[in-house]
């Protein structure tokens, strides 16, 4: 009797844990540097498949009686870990997952059902299973890997065949480390007023998801595809690059984002101009030929960058747009006269070639500013003329999570910034928080990830910089907590820091124990494998 309840103690804990890391998986987007880094930072939720594992060895092998209360502890510990929890974002039962769920049961299978036969004597065997879940879940990744690696090809291929079939399609590619999904959506609001356009959908930048869109989405009659191009290594924007033959492009920024995997920001850099590079030897094709490569002229890194590439007669090809803060000499368009308030934002548009226009926009801060810049110019180089362009920008909405506007309550507003925080874009949401003169100013994060060993450091320093500007803050979670609470008490009163573990949380402590009528930042919201 104790076997068997041990045994279905076991299939229950296997079963819960397959659900729990293929969803991990699944989140870390398949890629297996993002998994092992994962495992790494999270290797004390698997201490009791280690003191299950021992215990067991203990007790079967060496007949340790206590040690039999310790496996009972640890099954309890380690189903109790599994158990399935509020999700952000749910498990997607793709095909993908699918298959990987199906070689996980082959696995367990394997190993246990010749246990099933004498159980008594075989038991152990099915413990120490248990156990060892986590890795015989991360082989069956690592078996369906080739396969996977195999459809995804096949994919890209058919995809690549389709993209050089219509040669007179413009295909633009953005990357950047920050604002390159809000730049597509501008640019796209804008080229719709007089093309048939195609974009990649919401956040999707890998290889995949521009295959996808290409399979899925493209017609015949577009005349353009815009596509955005992530990276978190070197190689992911020239992998994105070899299907789509991009003739057009955008570099919006460089800085600090995924260093977890790129190590240093000469990674990050060298990564994204492989859209410039191939932008610059495609430009000729088709009867958009002769595209700029728009590059953002407000970051030294990739001036500099630029003159290391390329010669005098291929800069030719290359355009700065920015916010002027170097010098006017140095840019083909520019944004100034900025005039922020809570309700939008003015500004002037500036280039030699096209004139001086103002425009007006429900955008919030400056660095969407900055990234109208970018869509407005290159709609120029597009041919939309300026009038047509200026309707459109008065009435593009924000993009979801990013500096969104929602009402909440009789009297609370929240600024939605959750999506992606980095460095830059969380202190201009700060910024723009502060513009709101009527209201007491709290902000909610749980800080930035994927800055490896500069996280700390960042984290710190933002939360310093966010205490100037605000009347509270509240972090949630624990990832970033240490370093978010040294900077929020260098420069705003300690009663006034809050530590809670769910941003839900965090809205309800808000909203019933801060008086006043107030404005919320939700800057950055963690998904569930931090």
């Amino acid at each position: 009797m104790q076997s068997i309840r041990l045994f279905i103690a076991s299939i229950i804990i296997i079963v819960l844990a397959i659900v729990k890391q293929v969803h991990i998986i699944q989140l870390n987007s398949y890629n297996l540097d993002q998994q092992v880094i994962w495992y790494k930072k999270n290797f004390v939720s698997f201490v009791l498949n280690i003191a299950l594992l021992v215990s067991s060895i203990l007790f079967y092998e060496f007949k340790f009686i206590l040690a039999y209360y310790l496996i009972v502890i640890s099954m309890i510990g380690i189903f109790i870990e599994n158990i399935p929890r509020k999700q952000k974002k749910k498990l997607v039962y793709t095909a993908r997952i699918k298959r990987l769920i199906f070689i996980c049961i082959i696995l367990f299978a394997a190993l246990i059902l010749p246990c099933v036969f004498k159980l008594d004597s075989n038991i152990k065997y099915v413990l120490y299973d248990t156990a060892l879940s986590p890795i015989v879940i991360f082989l069956a990744y690592l078996i369906c890997l080739p396969f996977e690696n195999a459809i995804r090809k096949k994919f890209m291929n058919e995809a690549k065949v389709i993209i050089d079939a219509n040669q007179d399609l413009c295909v633009i590619g953005i990357t950047g480390s920050y604002g390159k999904t809000s730049v597509k959506y501008y640019l796209d609001r804008i080229l719709r007023e007089k093309y048939s356009v195609c974009k990649t959908p919401e956040s999707f930048n890998t290889a995949m998801g521009a295959t996808l869109t290409i399979k899925n989405d493209l017609r015949n009659i577009d005349d353009i595809f815009i596509c955005e191009m992530g990276a978190r290594r070197v190689g992911d924007i020239k992998e994105i690059c070899d299907i789509v033959s991009p003739n057009g492009a955008i570099l919006t920024d460089v800085g600090n984002m995924h260093l977890d995997t790129f190590k240093t920001i000469e990674n990050v850099l060298n990564t994204k101009f492989e859209l410039v590079e191939s932008a610059v030897n495609n430009n000729h094709i088709g009867k958009f030929e002769n595209l700029p490569v728009l590059v953002n002229g407000d970051n030294e890194l990739v001036r500099r960058k630029i003159v290391d590439c390329f010669g005098i007669t291929e800069q030719r090809y290359i355009k700065y747009y920015g916010l002027n803060t170097i010098d006017k000499a140095h840019y083909d368009f520019y944004a100034d006269n900025i005039v922020a308030s809570a309700s939008g934002t003015k500004f002037r548009f500036n280039s030699e070639v096209y004139g001086s226009d103002e425009f007006e926009t429900k955008l919030l801060g400056k660095y969407n500013i900055m990234n109208l810049v970018a869509a407005i110019s290159y709609s120029l180089l597009l041919g939309v003329d300026k009038t047509t362009i200026r309707n459109a920008v008065k009435n593009i909405e924000p993009v979801p999570h990013r500096l969104q506007i929602i009402s909440y309550g009789a009297n609370d507003l929240i600024i939605d910034d959750a999506y992606n925080s980095n460095p830059l874009g969380a202190r201009n949401a700060v910024d723009v928080l502060s513009s709101f003169d009527d209201y007491v100013k709290v902000i909610i994060t749980p800080g930035m990830v994927e800055l490896n060993d500069k996280q700390d450091e960042e984290n710190e320093s933002f939360a310093e910089y966010a205490g100037t500007k605000v009347d509270y803050a509240i972090v949630v979670g624990h990832t970033n907590r240490l370093a978010l609470d040294r900077g929020f008490k260098k420069t705003l009163p300690k009663d006034r820091l809050i530590d809670i573990e769910k941003v839900e949380n965090a809205i309800n402590y808000a909203r019933t124990n801060i008086s006043g009528k107030k404005v919320i930042l939700l800057e950055n919201d963690l998904s569930d494998n931090y």
